[in-house]
């Protein structure tokens, strides 16, 4: 009984042991260009976008963006939306 309690305790410490940490942004700046599309860039149809406000900061992670504009709220993008971005 008590070998069962030793490797649940022991599978529950591993599974949670990623999940106090925060991931840490690849990179973070302002925009000095970036367009944000309303579909994916392998969709075959017409794709409108937008661009990246320049008051707002980025954040960059390994699968999106993070777009914290200048009210406070914030987008969240996935880099399969964002084309030609470079930040300062």
């Amino acid at each position: 009984m008590k070998i069962a309690f030793y490797i649940s305790a022991l599978a529950v410490s591993l599974l949670t042991a990623g999940c106090s940490q925060s991931p840490q942004p690849l990179d973070s700046g302002t925009p000095l260009s970036g367009t944000v599309w309303e579909h994916p860039l392998s969709y075959p149809l017409n794709n409108s976008g937008g661009a990246i406000p320049k008051d707002a900061r980025v954040d960059v992670y390994d699968h999106c963006i993070i777009i914290h504009r200048a009210d406070g709220s914030r987008q969240i993008v996935s880099l399969d939306f964002v084309t030609d971005l470079r930040l300062k």
